[in-house]
């Protein structure tokens, strides 16, 4: 079974103004769409999508909480477990107008001591035959100490761990010891150091960082597709060329089929491929995709072992 773990989920509230903003007056959309979102979630509906099960447990709260849950009714292979938090579930907006973006995300609710316990209790049923990914950026009250104390349970309970944040840090990925972590290349630059890295020197690099103890590094790079840095060598994905639209949610699509199709008996190389599909699928429209989209984003993706 693959759980994800959402500890700060959320509503993105899409607003697209098609005419130019305006200071003073008011502003009027040409669309409007509301998703559930926050990474781990994002990583159950894609594996939704691919007709594999996954156990989400995710910190909610309020009537935003609440619609979170409701929306997730809809994807019946998502054993949702909801953590009761105090406070509502962020709602962050984002706002398209024009040839520019503009996202401001909410800070959301505090997680209490009770919700800390929580998330370890239910980790006891974790086994060796099991992922659990740890998506997005942790909630106001929980913090390194917590995450590290949550890996080490993994760890203990034999099963597989991936961490997918902006925070990490060569020395938290050492206190850690994820199996596997998805930075996209600007993270990956911070996470290392190295803000004049290149695609040319990436290998090297990805090589380097392995030896911190993590595991498998999956490095999504957008238009260029990915890297994955594994014990058995250095796979490189790349794509032809797409119309990307959608800048939400195809890193998470990316991470979501590499781990599903791993745990469907693909090889590295199969599901890297897979991965590439589904993020690309993602990025080429605003609405929802299905597996036939993923599948047929296939024969785009290219992988060879360096």
């Amino acid at each position: 079974m693959i759980i994800t773990l959402t500890l700060n989920p959320s509503i993105d509230y899409t607003l697209t103004v098609d005419e130019p903003l305006l200071d003073v007056e008011v502003n009027r959309t040409t669309s409007e769409q509301m998703k559930v979102g926050g990474k781990g979630l994002n990583v159950s509906m894609m594996l939704d999508k691919l007709q594999i099960p996954s156990r989400a447990v995710a910190l909610l709260g309020g009537f935003t909480g609440d619609y979170i849950e409701q929306a997730l009714q809809s994807y019946p292979r998502i054993d949702l477990t909801r953590v009761p938090v105090d406070g509502m579930n962020r709602i962050n907006v984002k706002l398209y107008h024009g040839p520019g973006t503009l996202c401001v995300n909410a800070r959301g609710p505090e997680a209490g001591s009770s919700v800390r316990q929580t998330l370890s209790d239910l980790l006891e049923a974790a086994g060796p035959d099991d992922w659990v990914l740890v998506c997005g950026n942790m909630m106001r009250g929980l913090d390194e100490d917590f995450l590290t104390t949550l890996c080490a349970k993994v760890h203990q309970r034999q099963a597989g761990l991936v961490i997918d944040m902006e925070a990490l840090s060569p020395q938290l990925i050492e206190r850690c010891r994820p199996d596997l972590i998805k930075p996209n290349f600007y993270e990956f630059k911070l996470l290392t150091g190295q803000s004049d890295l290149t695609l040319e020197n990436l290998p090297q690099a990805a090589a380097k960082l392995r030896e911190s103890g993590v595991g498998n590094i999956l490095v999504s790079l957008g238009a260029d597709g990915a890297l994955l840095a594994a014990a058995d060598g250095i796979y490189r994905l790349t794509q032809e060329s797409i119309e990307a639209v959608n800048q939400v949610g195809s890193g998470d699509a990316m991470l979501a089929a590499f781990v599903g199709k791993l745990t469907e008996g693909c090889t590295k190389a199969e599901a890297l491929a897979w991965a590439g599909a589904a993020g690309s699928s993602v990025a080429m429209t605003h609405d929802e995709v299905s597996a036939d989209q993923i599948a047929e984003g296939l024969h785009r993706m290219h992988v060879h072992k360096l």
